[in-house]
């Protein structure tokens, strides 16, 4: 094997590892995106059905909810990784639609209290 032939080889070696690693960064970073869930819309069924307690608890959770997602919405080294990978958009977009379910459900659990609790 000529000289030239083997500096080629290890230039293609080189360049091959290289593309392993950057794949490997850009899928750890798509992993990296935080997922929160999201909040049901209150159906016409629970309107009618749930008691006044009831209801109260769900307000309660739904804003447990949104705690729970400022909460880990906070730096961590997931955000750095998915920062890497989509420059933190992905995880700014998640937030806004959990906390946006979050938010519709609790106007509407609240708007519901006020209608069948008279308080």
């Amino acid at each position: 094997m000529t000289r030239k032939t083997k500096e080629s080889l290890e230039g293609i070696a080189t360049a091959i590892v290289l593309a392993i690693l950057t794949a490997y960064m850009l899928g750890l970073s798509g992993c990296a995106t935080k997922h929160y869930g999201r909040q049901e819309n209150l159906t016409p069924y629970e309107a009618v059905t749930l008691s006044c307690h009831e209801i109260e608890i769900e307000i309660a959770r739904t804003q447990g909810f949104i705690e729970r997602v400022k909460k880990e919405s906070q730096f961590s080294a997931a955000s750095v990784l998915s920062f890497m990978g989509d420059l933190g958009v992905g995880n700014v977009m998640e937030k806004r639609a959990a906390t946006r379910s979050a938010e519709d459900r609790l106007e509407k659990l609240q708007t519901l209290h006020v209608q069948k609790c008279k308080v």
